[in-house]
């Protein structure tokens, strides 16, 4: 007989994330489906906060300065980092906005 793992439920169920006013999400294929070490840690750093800011259509205009400030990284890893994700197929840069793609399958 196999073994079949339970998966188990909230450890405080009186705080249950609840998602409101704005919509975010990371697919569960990009960490198992090992996309996430197709990045470097910058990439993810930014990746993830394009994802928590962009709407549902994965658009988003942070500054890259800004994104510097909040990520407390330096403009250059920011554009760095940038660079990366669109040669990689993650995301798509415009005149100063982003867009979180569909994730590639590689």
């Amino acid at each position: 007989m196999g073994y079949r793992r339970v998966r188990p439920g909230p450890i405080d169920i009186n705080k249950i994330r609840k998602i409101s006013g704005s919509y975010s999400r990371i697919e569960h294929r990009f960490i198992n489906g090992r996309l996430i070490d197709l990045l470097k840690t910058h990439e993810v750093l930014l990746y993830f906060f394009l994802t928590a800011v962009g709407d549902i259509e994965g658009v988003s205009f942070y500054s890259s300065e800004r994104m510097a400030d909040i990520l407390k990284i330096s403009v250059s890893v920011i554009e760095t980092a940038r660079q990366g994700l669109i040669e990689k197929g993650f995301i798509a840069y415009r005149d100063g906005v982003y867009q979180v793609l569909d994730l590639p399958w590689i």
